[in-house]
């Protein structure tokens, strides 16, 4: 059996359960005293996360903001961003120059500071971020808690990433900065968290059918979602076909919470106030069961989206 055969998320959970715990969330947490610290860490190589057109600018950003998309997904704080970074021999100063900037102006736009990391010689450019936060214990916003009844949510919009794709499949390059230049939702997930209701939180970075799947199995309960209520982005409603990029394409990063129906609306209100909309797309159901709600008529949401070792639909071929 190859890795091909079982994808990265079955991969972790055998690496998980070998060192002893099995800790699928955002964020590893280490408790100190009334708050957790919050670690998390994402590498990224050229092969499989930059597209076509890219500038070491924008790489430097997205590496640093995707970190803290995890952090943000639990309510933190970020306080400091390591990199480790991997380049071939006969790669251009410049990039270091340009990449650094990148992922130093994205570290200040969200209220920390690069503290550190490594440099290595490789065969391509590989680059490995690492995010430390923290968090009061009291607001930590989880992956597992949701309840049957709860509604389920999602900040912004959806589908822009897979526009973008599908835009540099046609050959416009210009659209690399729609798919790097992510904005982490680290105001927004501390707003939600303050309020004490979100039940369980996730950020959407593999497309929201693929994260409602992780959710349903490890809450062991499903959810039925409207399609007419998804916040599909404009770009991706241009293509026709928005639905379909807003669920099975990866690189939105926006948040996925459940939250209380009595809650629901103080959440809202607190993310509002950030300047995000806070879209209501359906609710927590009994069975475990993704389910979609298209034209008046109930189906079982396919499970897919973009998964390392699988495939899947790639957001960088």
């Amino acid at each position: 059996m190859e890795l091909k055969d079982i994808g990265e998320r079955e991969a972790i959970k055998i690496m998980a359960e070998l060192y002893g715990s099995v800790n699928l969330d955002d964020c590893a947490t280490i408790d100190a005293g009334n708050e957790f610290f919050l670690i998390t860490t994402d590498m990224v190589n050229e092969k499989t996360h930059f597209p076509r057109g890219a500038t070491p600018y924008q790489i430097g950003w997205f590496v640093v903001a995707i970190n803290l998309s995890d952090i943000a997904a639990k309510g933190g704080i970020p306080v400091g961003v390591t990199l480790s970074v991997g380049l071939p021999a006969n790669e251009d100063v410049d990039f270091i120059r340009e990449f650094s900037r990148g992922a130093d102006d994205c570290a200040k736009k969200f209220g920390t500071e690069i503290i550190g990391g490594d440099t290595k010689e490789v065969n391509s450019v590989t680059i490995c971020g690492t995010a430390i936060g923290r968090v009061k214990k009291s607001i930590f916003m989880p992956r597992k808690g949701c309840h049957p009844g709860d509604v389920v949510c999602v900040t912004g919009e959806l589908g822009m990433a897979g526009a973008a794709l599908k835009a540099l499949e046609a050959g416009n390059d210009e659209f690399a900065d729609k798919i790097l230049m992510v904005n982490p939702r680290v105001r927004e997930g501390i707003a939600a968290a303050s309020v004490h209701g979100v039940t369980a939180s996730m950020d959407i970075s593999d497309g929201l059918a693929s994260s409602l799947y992780q959710l349903m199995e490890i809450n062991g309960m499903g959810f039925s979602i409207n399609a007419e209520g998804i916040p599909v982005h404009e770009m991706a409603e241009l293509r026709g076909n928005g639905i379909e990029l807003a669920l099975y394409y990866g690189g939105d990063y926006e948040l996925l919470f459940t939250v209380p129906p009595d809650k629901f609306g103080d959440v809202r209100k607190a993310v509002m106030g950030t300047g995000c909309r806070l879209t209501a797309v359906g609710e927590v159901i009994d069975n475990k069961a993704v389910m979609l709600v298209e034209d008046g008529r109930e189906k079982i949401m396919e499970n897919r989206g973009y998964e390392h070792f699988l495939g899947g639909e790639k957001l960088f071929k």
